[in-house]
């Protein structure tokens, strides 16, 4: 949902423009202010900024629980009415920047020769995940967010296993690993298993990830221009008929859409291609739902461009990816994350090119015993919207 908006209060401003005057405000005038209150009774103001956090002042909290000055943060966790005091970052929910990759880029300082190879290194791509099922990986993903993975819709179009866990925080699967279990699989409410249009997928987490040098999200991309995308990497611990335990990555470039064009024929309009820069190197298939990450203008911030919908076998040279385009699902996402109420905000998304459509979206889901799928349906309103949209 779009901050800063007062729907209900300006409804009726538009037809009686004496609502504003008086002392008292009216219903939906100041929809995000909160009251805190202890006993019943109002202690302080604050205000909404997410659907899971209030701004307000340090000061209604001083005395009672004798904050004092500090280097670092305090947090006061609230469990079952209890209260307790840490100091840091709590480890209930954790943000850090998306993107980054200090565990890699401190040893890439010391030793350039570690981005040789097709196998990848510890936290060289940290937002990886191994979806698994029966302790068998099925499908790759990547973090998002503490709460969220991207994934592939394709990954479960024949079944969805009742035992998913999402593996995570290193690069061999012979080694433990973190495993995080599934809340609720959300697939495009348009993914067709013939033509794979729509093939993508959103893993909400029971419990959210605490990051770490080798556990951070990946960045969403805030431009399409395929000219701009650089160092282009796809990771998997792949698909081949032997496997591997260990991540591998390969070296991509993406390619127009007139280039793929002429070897995919029905390429569809949020798809885009990639290409193994050196044939010779291709570590064979790799992860459906796995990502292609980049980097642009030489910068140390990584972005995922496409999740991986199928490639071609290794044999075929050059080898080709065809990729769901990431960024034309950031308003999908967001709209997704936002109705189970633990809404995904887009960090680096270039707001001005975004155009607000106001749509109804009926949910439906059904009740699970160890997973849950949520097949939104959007109104027609939205299907001409991004007609409308394609025209200007």
């Amino acid at each position: 949902m779009a901050c800063g908006l007062r729907p209900a209060y300006e409804s009726i401003l538009g037809i009686d423009k004496s609502i504003t005057e008086g002392r008292y405000a009216k219903d939906g005038e100041f929809p995000w202010h909160v009251s805190i209150q202890s006993n019943g009774k109002h202690i302080c103001g604050g205000t909404v900024i997410s659907a899971l956090w209030v701004l307000t002042a340090a000061r209604c909290f001083a005395e009672e629980v004798g904050i004092i000055a500090s280097s670092s943060s305090q947090h006061f966790v609230f469990k079952n009415d209890q209260q307790s005091r840490t100091t840091g970052s709590p480890i209930e929910y954790t943000h850090t920047a998306c993107g980054l990759r200090p565990a890699y880029e401190s040893i890439l300082g010391i030793d350039k020769s570690i981005t040789e190879g097709r196998y990848a290194k510890d936290g060289e791509f940290p937002w990886h995940v191994s979806i698994q099922s029966n302790g068998k990986h099925i499908c790759g993903g990547t973090v998002i967010s503490a709460l969220w993975v991207l994934t592939a819709a394709r990954c479960f179009a024949e079944e969805v296993p009742p035992d998913l866990i999402v593996v995570m925080g290193g690069i061999d699967l012979e080694l433990p690993l973190e495993e995080y279990h599934l809340d609720r699989l959300i697939l495009h409410e348009k993914f067709n298993r013939t033509s794979l249009q729509n093939d993508i997928a959103l893993i909400l987490l029971r419990s959210p990830i605490e990051f770490s040098n080798k556990k951070i999200p990946i960045c969403l991309p805030f431009m399409y221009d395929t000219d701009m995308w650089q160092h282009c990497w796809v990771t998997g611990w792949g698909t081949t008929s032997e496997g591997s335990l260990v991540l591998q990555k390969t070296q991509m470039k993406v390619i127009s859409r007139e280039h793929c064009s002429d070897r995919i024929l029905l390429l569809g309009d949020n798809m885009l291609c990639a290409e193994v820069q050196r044939a010779e190197e291709r570590t064979c298939k790799v992860d459906n739902g796995g990502p292609l990450v980049c980097s642009y203008w030489n910068t140390m911030k990584w972005f995922q461009v496409g999740i991986v919908s199928w490639a071609e076998d290794c044999a075929e040279k050059p080898n080709l990816d065809i990729l769901m385009s990431v960024y034309h699902y950031v308003g999908w996402i967001e709209n997704q994350t936002a109705t189970t109420g633990k809404p995904f905000f887009v960090e680096g998304v270039d707001k001005r090119s975004e155009v607000t459509v106001r749509v109804t979206v009926k949910v439906k889901v059904v009740s699970r015993a160890e997973t849950q799928l949520v097949f939104l349906e959007y109104p027609l309103l939205l299907f001409i919207s991004l007609i409308a949209l394609r025209l200007l």
